[in-house]
């Protein structure tokens, strides 16, 4: 009986460390595949595609000092993607990014509390932060302003 228990417990530890070796290697396999063939953020955006052919660029995160209302200070820390519908924006943006970032710290800096704190304000900033950055582009490519995450204080 004693032997049983043994076997038994042998054969356990063998599937776990078949499972095991098993996640090593295919994690092992999608790592090298990144790594191999040096996947470029155009096709890092093309992963976002969604099925009605819009295509997202996640942002950074931001943290920006909103304008002071009297001797009330109070800062945003917001994350943002951007919407676009043509696969070959995601160079201009990407070549573009510093600008764009630039674009929407100085938008939000201009901002007070009372400026974001709403839903229908929050509309109006997206919209503002569309123009803005087309206009600093030249040209337009941004038709949307998903807003990912926000702490306002």
């Amino acid at each position: 009986m004693a032997e049983i228990e043994i076997s038994e417990k042998k054969s356990v530890s063998k599937i776990i460390i078949i499972v095991l070796l098993s996640l090593i290697l295919l994690l092992t396999a999608t790592i090298l595949f990144f790594v191999v063939f040096d996947k470029q953020a155009d096709n890092i955006f093309s992963i976002f595609k969604s099925e009605s052919g819009e295509f997202t660029a996640p942002l950074e995160e931001f943290v920006v000092n909103l304008k002071p209302e009297g001797n009330v200070r109070h800062y945003i820390k917001v994350s943002l993607a951007l919407m676009f519908t043509d696969e070959d924006d995601s160079k201009i943006i990407e070549t573009n990014m510093s600008k764009i970032r630039d674009t929407i710290i100085s938008t939000l800096r201009a901002k007070t509390y009372n400026d974001i704190v709403n839903d229908n304000q929050t509309l109006n900033l997206k919209t503002e932060l569309i123009e803005s950055i087309n206009k600093s582009l030249n040209e337009s490519i941004v038709e949307g302003v998903y807003i990912t995450d926000v702490i306002i204080q």
